[in-house]
């Protein structure tokens, strides 16, 4: 059995480093609790590692606020790392067997619970460090392959087919195609519980990093939906700053209209925060509107002037 160092470090090199430096990512088999305690007190070995994710994130955290420098992973955005590892295992279409579809079912549940001692960001600073680990979670995709041949056919999700199969592509007729399946729907063709399950725990997990939920609202699926987390944030005059730069960089009618279906679908205990996300969302659309009224100030203002003869 794997040491908790050595584990730490496969998180480390198959998921961290490629998620934030780009790349491929490695899954390692799930985490489960463990992943809870995994990042206290250690920190990525490899000392030129650690300094090219130390300036990616930087470099990631300054498209929102002007930070020179960011704290190093903390234990709670390694427990994030290692959820995240877990619930892209739930897509692996080889985990559950003809009599084994409950192994997917419980890892959902094991994701549930390890997001669940995931607390959210303490203050503006730790939701910034924990985005510019995290920002590019929704860009990751699958490269699904088929091949067709005289005789056949075979699909292969996540790994490219075998050798022997392109072999003689001419005489045996191969054909090839490579599709990129987005993240929100590398579980489907899974039974309906378990694609239903997928993407309540991704929406979950993205709840804890609440920058990253909102840089990503108009997302296809998960639906966005407001979190504790993402309410704290903006209920805060910085948190609502960086809200909007990362909503900013999306299309302003679609993060409206996302907006205000989440606004009128809140309920519960989030139901006595309304009035903070109504101020925030009328917020973000005046401020959409004078972003787009001011190159049309600029046009009007170049019209009206009279050219000198």
């Amino acid at each position: 059995m794997a040491s908790d160092d050595e584990r730490f470090e496969e998180l480390v090199a198959g998921i961290v480093a490629p998620l934030v430096l780009g790349g491929k990512l490695r899954l390692a088999r799930p985490f489960g609790q463990a992943g809870t305690k995994l990042g206290e007190g250690r920190r990525i070995v490899d000392a030129d590692l650690r300094a090219r994710i130390d300036v990616a994130r930087v470099r990631r955290a300054r498209l929102l606020a002007p930070v020179d420098t960011l704290p190093d992973l903390d234990e709670h955005e390694w427990a994030l790392a290692a959820a995240l590892n877990d619930v892209l295992q739930v897509t692996n279409h080889e985990l559950g067997g003809l009599f084994t579809k409950g192994r997917y079912m419980r890892l959902l549940r094991s994701v549930f619970e390890l997001c669940g001692h995931v607390p959210p960001p303490r203050d503006v600073g730790a939701a910034l460090a924990r985005h510019a680990t995290f920002a590019r979670v929704m860009e990751l995709n699958r490269a699904d392959t088929s091949v067709r041949w005289w005789t056949g056919s075979a699909s292969f999700r996540g790994v490219p087919p075998p050798k022997r199969l392109l072999m003689w592509q001419g005489l045996r007729r191969v054909h090839v195609e490579t599709q990129r399946v987005p993240l929100h729907e590398m579980c489907d063709g899974l039974p309906s519980a378990v694609a239903e399950g997928y993407q309540a725990v991704l929406g979950v997990w993205l709840s804890r990093s609440p920058l990253t939920d909102l840089g990503s609202i108009t997302r296809a699926a998960p639906v966005f939906a407001w979190s504790p987390a993402s309410i704290a944030l903006v209920a805060v005059p910085a948190g609502r700053m960086l809200a909007f730069r990362v909503l900013a960089r999306q299309r302003a009618e679609h993060v409206s209209a996302v907006l205000e279906k989440a606004r009128a679908a809140l309920d519960g205990g989030l139901a006595a925060h309304r009035a903070v996300v109504e101020e925030f969302s009328r917020e973000v659309v005046s401020a959409f509107e004078a972003m787009h009224a001011k190159p049309e100030k600029r046009a009007g203002s170049g019209a009206s002037s009279s050219p000198r003869t």
